[in-house]
């Protein structure tokens, strides 16, 4: 039977090492090869982008094709076959998996990263901290003195609020939403009393020039929870012991559980180098990658 299942798997690779073809059309579609459409949660933006450069460098016969979208598209993509995998900021609910199995789908989600949403203000702002309380209230509309503004209607952040901290009850006259992350750091940073509402994956990365650029326009508050009086910023430590109160895991979630360019991508964010390009952006990896250290004895 080992036999019989090497022959396969040496017969597969003979086949695709022997493809000459600089067309990726004609290219087979294999874990390290072929084309690959994905929809990526818009907040995103800056990590998959760098994930996917990586990806084509290490494995050059593979094309992979992203739109960024908001969370509602991007499920909606996946079930309508528009694209094999999407990327966002939580896994499919019950109610969702149960509407996919409805169609013989059967995604298969992989939990990568952990993030977190943040809140901004104006850097000429005199607030520094919000309560979770505070947040409720604004969100409610019972505290009108301030306007939460958020990236997109459909966006997870704006998602994850309602359900999360509403549960399910309709946002206040005060909230409304921008057409895009650009256009809300844009609106915070001219506006007094408003708080903005974003995946902190925009402004992990330090050193990435999007994330300077905004974080040169507006400032993130530190929140605290209700039973933790001590306030804390959105940072990797922060996020990852759990003390700043409003973190979410990053998933890939894809149709097929073949042998294809999706598994195979899937696979790679997942993996030791996906996760490495995570720490290095700021997030909060769902495996930490082992560091192996080497110690020479030596007598003195």
């Amino acid at each position: 039977m080992k036999k019989t299942k090497y022959a396969c798997l040496l017969a597969l690779w003979v086949l695709f090492s022997c493809n000459t073809s600089n067309k990726i059309d004609d290219i087979p579609n294999t874990p390290t090869s072929g084309k690959l459409k994905v929809y990526c949660e818009n907040g995103l933006f800056l990590q998959i982008r760098n994930q996917i450069y990586t990806f084509e460098q290490i494995y050059v016969n593979t094309k992979v094709d992203v739109n960024y979208v908001n969370e509602k598209q991007a499920i909606v993509g996946l079930y309508n076959d528009s694209c094999e995998v999407i990327v966002m900021s939580r896994a499919l609910s019950a109610d969702e998996i149960k509407y996919f199995n409805a169609k013989n789908i059967n995604p298969t989600q992989i939990c990568v990263a952990k993030s977190a949403l943040a809140f901004v203000v104006a850097n000429n702002s005199a607030d520094t901290v919000i309560s979770m309380d505070k947040i409720k209230r604004i969100l409610s509309g019972e505290e009108a003195s301030y306007n939460m503004v958020f990236d997109d209607e459909n966006s997870s952040t704006t998602h994850f609020l309602k359900d999360s901290l509403l549960q399910g009850k309709a946002f206040g006259k005060n909230c409304f939403a921008q057409k895009s992350t650009a256009e809300l750091i844009s609106y915070i940073s001219k506006n007094k009393n408003t708080i903005g509402v974003l995946d902190y994956a925009w402004l992990s990365d330090k050193n990435d020039s999007i994330s300077k650029v905004f974080l040169q326009s507006v400032k993130i508050l530190a929140v605290n929870s209700n039973v933790n009086k001590t306030a804390y910023i959105p940072d990797q430590s922060n996020i990852k012991t759990g003390d700043y109160p409003l973190c979410r895991w990053v998933y890939t979630i894809r149709r097929s559980t073949g042998f294809t360019l999706g598994t195979g991508f899937s696979l790679f964010i997942a993996g030791r180098k996906g996760q490495i390009m995570f720490i290095k952006q700021g997030l909060i990896p769902f495996i930490q990658p082992d560091r192996p250290i080497e110690v020479i004895k030596k007598s003195l």
